[in-house]
């Protein structure tokens, strides 16, 4: 009696839910746990592309999954979130700032939790082939928060 074919595709997929993905951790600026309300606060993380040999015990095969961040969902931790497809850049003198992340807090607060969701898409090739198949399915890393204060900067007069 013949085996039962294998699906390659679900096997990949099983592989890419396993793999050792990056942690999705944030970047806030300004730096040190403090914020001001009604000024940007910009958010940013650390994801790319890159390569993840695998080997596919269930049917004795080497493939290379390719994985890159296609998603990333930023907890601003006032209750609101944002959508979007790139990492964010920190902020640097002359950057375009149209490719910033940004969150505009309404009110002071203690003790906001911000973190950064990252839903990795993949692709994989099998070992000596040099075809690209996509992986149907993604997989999410949870971030880890950081912890902001929101304060309010109150104007003095100096001599």
């Amino acid at each position: 009696m013949d085996a039962p074919p294998v699906d390659i595709p679900s096997e990949v997929l099983k592989a890419f839910k396993q793999a050792d993905l990056p942690e999705s951790t944030i970047n806030v600026q300004p730096p040190g746990g403090e914020t001001l309300v009604n000024l940007p606060t910009i958010l940013s993380t650390s994801a790319e592309r890159h390569q993840i040999p695998v080997r596919l015990d269930e049917v004795n095969l080497d493939v290379t999954l390719e994985v890159w961040p296609s998603r990333f969902v930023w907890h601003h931790g006032d209750d609101t979130s944002q959508e979007t497809t790139t990492p964010g850049t920190p902020w640097t003198e002359g950057a375009d700032t149209a490719d910033l992340i940004a969150h505009t807090y309404a009110k002071t607060s203690e003790g906001l939790e911000l973190s950064v969701d990252t839903t990795w898409s993949a692709r994989f090739k099998v070992a000596g082939q040099p075809n690209w198949r996509p992986v149907n399915g993604t997989v999410s890393i949870t971030g880890d928060p950081v912890t902001v204060a929101v304060l309010e900067a109150k104007p003095q007069l100096v001599r």
